[in-house]
């Protein structure tokens, strides 16, 4: 998933125009969401587990982060990071009914582990663990 329409995305996204504005009068002259945003995995047999993993990937489809993307050691020895935009998900209460309300948003990382959100967007530091 991302802004790219390159061969690794099979949905591309684009950002939303704000206030009452309409696509004649908007301009959008920097993008929210990244070109490679996230990579979502769908188990087709039981339990169906999906998994969301935010991620940017160069030309050899590796996970590429940019040099000011926050990035870490985990205790297993392993790399993680966030995107510079971050992924963003939020389950609502009550589940996905006409009655559910919003819930917590959480940032995924490039492992697929969920944080709660950062200071700002692009801040370094990451959230803590969900």
């Amino acid at each position: 998933v991302g802004r790219s329409t390159e061969s690794p995305i099979d949905f591309v996204v684009t950002d939303t125009i704000s206030g009452n504005q309409n696509n004649d009068e908007a301009q959008i002259t920097q993008s929210t969401i990244s070109r490679f945003a996230c990579r979502i995995v769908c188990d087709r047999n039981p339990p169906y587990t999906a998994r969301i993993f935010a991620a940017g990937f160069d030309s050899s489809k590796n996970i590429f982060l940019g040099e000011k993307a926050a990035k870490w050691k985990n205790p297993d020895g392993h790399m993680d990071g966030l995107t510079t935009n971050g992924v963003l998900v939020m389950h609502p209460k009550g589940g996905f009914t006409e009655e559910s309300k919003p819930g917590v948003w959480r940032e995924i990382s490039v492992c697929g582990d969920v944080y709660t959100l950062r200071e700002t967007r692009s801040a370094q530091q990451r959230g803590k663990l969900v």
